[in-house]
């Protein structure tokens, strides 16, 4: 590999759109998603973009965010001896509420974007030296890969020879496009009343009034998408202020429109629901959704026909390869034809004594 330089900058700009989107393989690493965090007034995190040049052209990113109080995720969700040893170091002048993360906001990936024919392993070393460098700097305790899939060999074989552990982080889904039309999406699946399940799911939709359209000048309707998606959050985040304002979908629609797909239902006219997805190199990425429960029956399956057969039936038309969906509802995203990806988080403590102590608690707890 011929001699590389690494930058650090704090904008995606710096990058450039057609240099970050060339080399990001899913929507949740394009230019116009990181420009939309970047402008919201309500992220948190601060971003790292780690670029690799190579003869003035770029050829690796790695995106970090430093994470104000934020968690090292682990099987449930924290290590807790990783907390207190944050609060143990306060004395030694460690900003312990920080935390060096490598992943993109609001997603379920932790990935380096290396260009095809590069050495990976020498990417690899390069940000993990720079890593290293910004932690020391910052004073920051700890860094982390908190969702490495269980197929991203580079990350998954070569980390720890880098100081980061290992343990489960989380399981996602995704789904393979392998079809022609619909109809034989349908016919694949597992088992009869599977199958009948499906149909029925999407003709009720159909006779309770709901119809599913796709929304282009989906910057128009951001206080509507807003006010959907508070419904959903606070039914799950009671107290906690919903960080995806109308700016957000407004943003989107401004720096990201080419690779955003949204759907909503509309009964009378109304919006009651959608769906938005990232779309990038035939690969669509569930972001978020929203409803309205009060509009909603126990019997028009609108989640269902959002979230599963909308999305599905334009990857189909498409010609587009994979969904990829997020974590939970398990049983809902393997009956329709969803396959399992396993995410490790990877954590390093950047005090060699204290990282003794925490690699040893790790090993003891079998967590790996």
């Amino acid at each position: 590999m011929p001699e590389s330089e690494v930058s650090v900058f704090n904008s995606v700009d710096a990058i450039g759109k057609e240099s970050m989107d060339s080399i990001a393989d899913d929507g949740f690493f394009t230019y116009g998603y990181f420009k939309t965090l970047e402008r919201m007034k309500t992220i948190k995190s601060y971003p790292s973009y780690l670029a690799i040049t190579q003869n003035g052209k770029t050829i690796a990113v790695a995106t970090c965010f430093i994470n104000p109080r934020n968690q090292v995720l682990g099987s449930n969700g924290r290590i807790p001896f990783a907390q207190k040893i944050a609060l143990a170091v306060n004395r030694l002048g460690f900003n312990s509420s920080n935390i060096e993360v490598c992943h993109s906001p609001d997603s379920f990936h932790s990935k380096i974007l290396i260009e095809k024919g590069c050495s990976k392993k020498r990417v690899l070393f390069l940000v993990s030296k720079k890593i290293d460098d910004i932690c020391k700097r910052e004073r920051i305790l700890f860094s982390s890969f908190p969702y490495v899939s269980e197929f991203d060999r580079i990350l998954m074989e070569n980390l720890g020879n880098f100081g980061y552990v290992k343990y489960p982080s989380a399981t996602t889904y995704y789904l393979d496009i392998e079809w022609s039309n619909f109809d034989d999406y349908v016919d694949s699946l597992g088992s009869y009343k599977i199958r009948k399940n499906v149909r029925r799911e999407i003709r009720k939709c159909e006779e309770s009034g709901v119809s599913i359209v796709e929304e282009n000048e989906f910057g128009d309707i951001s206080t509507t998408l807003s006010d959907l998606h508070s419904n959903l959050f606070s039914k799950y985040n009671r107290g906690i202020e919903n960080p995806r304002g109308s700016s957000f979908f407004k943003l989107l629609s401004e720096y990201a429109k080419d690779r955003t797909r949204v759907f909503v239902a509309k009964r009378h006219g109304k919006i009651v629901g959608f769906s938005l997805f990232f779309q990038h190199k035939g690969i669509l990425d569930v972001s978020v959704c929203g409803f309205d429960y009060n509009s909603q029956t126990k019997t028009d399956f609108t989640y269902f026909n959002l979230i599963y057969y909308a999305p599905i039936r334009l990857a189909i038309q498409e010609g587009m390869t994979s969904i990829h969906f997020s974590i939970n509802s398990d049983l809902l995203k393997l009956r329709r034809g969803c396959k399992s990806e396993k995410m490790y988080s990877f954590v390093k403590c950047h005090n060699k004594l204290l990282g003794l102590l925490y690699n040893l608690y790790v090993k003891k707890k079998r967590v790996y």
